[in-house]
């Protein structure tokens, strides 16, 4: 008997169209640069949505940014993000320039998004990252891109210096306190509510005040910088010691000696520094000024800086001593030690750096105290030695010491760690909702799944997991972490709502963390 059996067709799957976004960059703010970014932008956007097999995801544009450096490109950090959540498939890119002029940023974005099986193209050069040969092209290439980048910088020194020479005023700060440039007559003017400012300041220090407390009073005024933050000492102090309100102009008091890093340091003399005289109207006399200086010079004199922790710390890798280092940061002012090589030309330290909050939380740790006292430290701590690892070792007079160890949970240069046995034991106090696995670049964390939900918006603070790695290990007095004897012995973990952390043992136990 024959058999007929019905054969249905085979369904091809429809092969999915590529998702493909496009990325530029200029930067300079210019209107014909801007001009060059909307045509890129036009573009990029009908080259991808012209192409039936691509997806069109977007352009993201940085424009006015240095491609120096990938921290301060807000488009390019979004494209990273969006990459990290699986949305892209394919990147174009006109060049290597418009993508990174730093070779080693470049590289490890290639390879990050190699990893992730994402594609770049660079139209100019005409390079696929994923072809063979494409990374040692683009290394070969990014290094000229990154040499062309330093050329740039060398021959815009070489303009601004000889400028300096010819006495050419120009200004990177337009504005500044009493003052704002005016670019058609190319000099300061005067401000004249701003220069009332400036003249009760230098009153007030010749009377006698700190530059707290003139920090203090100006605030209280409801005076603020030019930014609209509030005054500290070191923006007080700054500004009196400058000779702008005399008239004057000292230029190149900074450099930037490695463009690529950008990093500005104070001019001790390696380069050359111009001094105009009379280049705009003075808001202060020449006497009145004279005499701030010299007050100036007596204070320091007088009363040099010296604070509880001054000469106390050691570096453990080179020998130097500690000193404080403050730094003004969007308007708030902060406080750190770090080893005096550090600020020492041609000197190199992998030191630690300490704030200063925290080594006063530490030291009160240490004293069995609850809260820091400087009369008790001074009493009782001869010294302090940085270890390499950054461990303090803690010496008491009379010959004790003891030690403090550093679990690194604020080290961000580690490397990244994924730890499976965290999924279902860390829970939020504040909202109660599971903590889970999120990964942005090359960090890893952990965050509330509040944050995600719509009626939570949980701000409970996130741990990187190899953070969280450390902190466990410190729980269970281990000096390697370990996944099975995690397992064994915790049962959950619990986020405080002021970022402490409590460990609950199988036992029934709890430990608590505390944040230095």
């Amino acid at each position: 008997m024959k058999i007929i059996t019905k054969i249905q067709p085979e369904i091809v799957p429809e092969k999915r169209r590529k998702r493909v976004a496009a990325y530029a960059r200029v930067s300079k703010e210019t209107d014909r640069l801007l001009h060059s970014v909307s045509a890129q932008i036009s573009y990029y956007s009908e080259l991808i949505q012209c192409n039936p097999e691509w997806e069109y995801v977007g352009v993201y544009a940085d424009s006015g940014i240095t491609g120096t450096q990938t921290a301060c490109r807000s488009e390019f950090l979004r494209l990273m993000q969006d990459c990290e959540k699986g949305l892209i498939d394919i990147i174009l890119v006109k060049s290597i320039s418009r993508f990174a002029r730093n070779t080693v940023d470049l590289l490890n974005t290639i390879r990050h998004l190699k990893e992730l099986g994402i594609e770049v193209r660079f139209e100019k050069e005409n390079i696929n990252s994923l072809s063979s040969d494409g990374e040692l092209m683009l290394s070969i290439l990014a290094s000229f891109a990154q040499e062309e980048s330093r050329s740039i910088s060398e021959n815009v020194k070489w303009g601004i210096r000889k400028r300096f020479q010819n006495g050419t005023i120009g200004t990177a700060n337009k504005h500044i306190l009493g003052y704002r440039f005016d670019e058609e007559q190319q000099k300061y003017v005067i401000i004249p509510e701003e220069a009332e400012t400036v003249l009760w300041m230098f009153q007030m220090f010749i009377d006698g005040l700190s530059y707290q407390q003139i920090a203090d009073n100006l605030n209280n005024s409801n005076i603020r910088t030019i930014l609209g933050n509030h005054f500290y000492e070191k923006s007080i102090k700054d500004l009196i010691y400058n000779e702008i309100y005399v008239g004057d102009l000292r230029r190149q008091k900074t450099h930037t000696p490695d463009p690529i890093s950008k990093t500005k340091i104070k001019n001790n003399g390696e380069l050359p520094q111009y001094y105009y005289t009379d280049c705009h109207e003075a808001i202060i006399d020449r006497e009145t000024y004279a005499k701030v200086q010299e007050e100036i010079r007596r204070r320091e004199a007088s009363f040099p800086d010296r604070f509880c922790f001054t000469g106390k710390i050691k570096c453990g890798l080179c020998g130097r001593n500690y000193s404080r280092k403050k730094s003004l940061t969007r308007g708030k002012l902060y406080f750190q030690w770090v080893c005096r090589a550090k600020k020492e030309m041609n000197v190199t330290c992998d030191s630690i750096t300490f704030p200063e909050q925290e080594l006063k939380n530490i030291s009160a740790k240490i004293l069995d105290s609850d809260s820091f006292d400087e009369s008790v430290f001074a009493d009782k701590i001869s010294g302090i030695d940085v270890q390499p690892n950054g461990n303090l070792l803690y010496h008491f007079y009379g010959g004790k010491s003891k030690l403090w160890k550093n679990i690194h949970v604020t080290d961000f240069r580690h490397t990244a760690t994924i730890t499976d046995c965290f999924e279902g034991k860390i829970f939020c106090q504040q909202c109660g909702n599971s903590y889970h696995l999120h990964k942005n670049g090359k960090y890893i964390y952990w965050s509330c799944r509040g944050k995600y939900l719509t009626h939570f918006h949980c701000k409970n603070k996130n741990y990187t997991d190899f953070q969280l790695r450390q902190i466990s290990g410190e729980m269970m007095d281990s000096d390697e972490f370990s996944e099975d004897e995690f397992l064994q012995n915790i049962d959950h973990i619990t986020v405080l709502e002021n970022g402490d952390l409590l460990y609950t043992f199988k036992d029934g136990s709890e430990k608590k963390w505390q944040k230095t």
